[in-house]
């Protein structure tokens, strides 16, 4: 993208402000976002925030740059930098830096009496965090993905094996985002080098409620699979993974089935309905999407259609078609994918 072309976007944008700080704040924070997954990304978002602050009393601008940027480098150009070098296999340089980002959140993002900060990805998340949990304080939007910054520095402190160190910094990548299940996968992994069952069941059960996909689901299952295997329970064990396999395949779980035929001296047999139903009740877990997803999913696949916004119906309706399998989702989901591609052409 041209200088020019950001010059013509930032126009735009300007042409739609109101005055008013606090909502034009909200909006060019929401056009950020937009512009964040495009491949000129970085450049056009750079270009909002600077016209943001330059919108802004100079008070509140230099709290703005107290907030987003640590030694003059904006909190979202440090996790890039820790996040190349954690793919790198650089985990200790990683661990500088997001030590730096979590430090500063906790610094200037705390929760207050009546104001909370939180890292929702969508409207999806943000209302189900209503549903779930019945918030009584203010919800305040982050300006970055904060559960995806400290979970990476929690990942960090895993991979050097400061594992109970880790523990903490996770929980605080969950409080940004409950609903979010990555940080609590990588709770559970924790959890499984430290060999604490218990929690490793706790974190398991906090999990499922929070699955909004089927690869999220077969995750929980697998990780019940791992559970029941070091509790010695091989025939719920079995249960758990063929279930985790209904709902997505995963090439490690026929490698945990074959230690289980080893370890027991037997084949694998497929379990029954019945037997797997038996398996998730003897351990108080509800198979499938949790009614809370489903209310939540249909409830705004159904205002997006009404609305005629076919982007958001796809969407909605493709998590709920990714959870069920249901085929009348699926005719829905390509009713609405047409209309997109029409409206497209």
């Amino acid at each position: 993208m041209t200088d020019t072309e950001i010059k013509a976007i930032l126009t735009s944008l300007e042409e739609k402000l109101t005055g008013d700080t606090l909502k034009d704040m909200q909006f060019l924070q929401e056009q950020m976002e937009q512009y964040a997954s495009t491949e000129d990304g970085k450049a056009v978002t750079d270009a909002i925030l600077e016209l943001a602050k330059s919108k802004m009393p100079e008070k509140e601008r230099e709290y703005l740059n107290q907030m987003l940027y640590i030694e003059n480098q904006q909190l979202s150009a440090v996790y890039q930098e820790a996040l190349q070098a954690a793919n790198e296999h650089l985990t200790a340089k990683s661990l500088e830096l997001t030590r730096k980002l979590y430090q500063h959140i906790r610094t200037y993002f705390k929760e207050t009496d009546t104001s909370r900060f939180f890292s929702f990805r969508n409207l999806l998340e943000s209302n189900l965090y209503y549903q779930l949990y019945h918030p009584t304080k203010n919800l305040l939007k982050t300006p970055f993905d904060f559960t995806r910054y400290i979970s990476l520095h929690g990942y960090n402190l895993v991979e050097l094996r400061r594992t109970e160190e880790a523990i903490p910094v996770l929980q605080e990548a969950i409080r940004f985002n409950p609903v979010n299940p990555d940080p609590r996968f990588e709770l559970a992994e924790a959890y499984k080098l430290l060999s604490n069952q218990k929690l490793l069941l706790e974190t398991i059960r906090e999990t499922l409620p929070v699955c909004t996909s089927a690869y999220a689901l077969a995750r929980c299952y697998t990780n019940m699979g791992y559970y029941c295997t070091e509790r010695k329970d091989y025939s719920s064990a079995i249960c758990f993974y063929f279930e985790s396999m209904v709902m997505e395949k995963h090439p490690a779980v026929p490698g945990e089935l074959h230690n289980i035929s080893i370890i027991t001296g037997k084949p694998i047999t497929p379990p029954t309905r019945k037997q797997v139903l038996a398996a998730f009740e003897k351990y108080k877990i509800q198979t499938g999407p949790y009614p809370e997803v489903m209310h939540v999913a249909t409830s705004l696949s159904n205002q997006a259609i009404e609305r005629e916004n076919w982007a958001e119906a796809v969407y909605y309706l493709y998590v709920i078609y990714d959870i069920t399998k249901d085929p009348a989702a699926k005719t829905m989901l390509e009713h609405c994918q047409a209309h997109l591609e029409q409206k497209a052409n």
